[in-house]
């Protein structure tokens, strides 16, 4: 993949760790500049687990599981340690991306709502049935695509070897789930969105003993 020049870079969105520049290319593309979240980096976390590095194979084993995220089509590191931005991730653009978490505090049509959690609830069995756990998976990152399908983005995934990792893993991504939405969701849909993903553990050998932590 060839990118055209800097010049070529355009600001698409702010954010208080990254930034997000949208290239002009046939597909259009963006690139997302991450800034590191403590110092001093060593060239472990530098280089083997920079962020970018993290999201671009956590979106090959989500899509695996059968998770919807952005194409990711490369990555990399700065060189520079002067640099602002750590690494870059270059992923397509979404066409009528919208966030879960503004969908959940602006939809009030309850059908759409409660189709909504009924799709979060077959993702999230279908990833922890994969024996996967996701270190940020709360609604923010979760985007509703054309207010019918889910999209996952700045993905950090982890394999959970044994079923207690899978349990932590799993309560750490209710609670994210419950702090980011707030008020934003009532105890009622709470439920409804808890009977939901009862049932869709169910489906899943390996996830099934998480049915009690619901």
């Amino acid at each position: 993949m060839q990118l055209p020049s800097a010049a070529g870079w355009r600001p698409f969105k702010q954010g208080p760790h990254s930034a997000l520049y949208r290239i002009d290319a046939p597909p259009p593309l963006l690139a997302k500049l991450v800034r590191p979240r403590s110092q001093p980096r060593d060239s472990l976390r530098k280089y083997v687990t920079a962020q970018a590095r993290r999201e671009y194979y956590s979106a090959y084993k989500l899509q695996a599981a059968g998770l919807n995220t952005p194409a990711v089509h490369g990555w990399g590191v700065s060189l520079s340690p002067l640099a602002s931005y750590e690494s870059v991730l270059f992923m397509a653009e979404i066409a009528d991306y919208r966030s879960s978490l503004a969908f959940v505090r602006e939809c009030t049509d309850d059908a759409l709502r409660a189709l909504f959690f009924q799709r979060l609830a077959v993702d999230i069995a279908r990833l922890h049935g994969h024996g996967l756990i996701h270190k940020d998976g709360h609604f923010d990152n979760i985007g509703w695509v054309g207010q019918q399908s889910l999209i996952w983005i700045d993905n950090d995934i982890r394999h959970a070897p044994r079923r207690s990792r899978l349990r932590a893993g799993f309560r750490h991504m209710q609670r994210m789930l419950q702090r980011t939405a707030r008020n934003a969701v009532d105890a009622r849909e709470w439920r409804y969105f808890n009977d939901c993903l009862r049932g869709e553990l169910a489906r899943w050998p390996n996830a099934r003993t998480l049915i009690d932590e619901v």
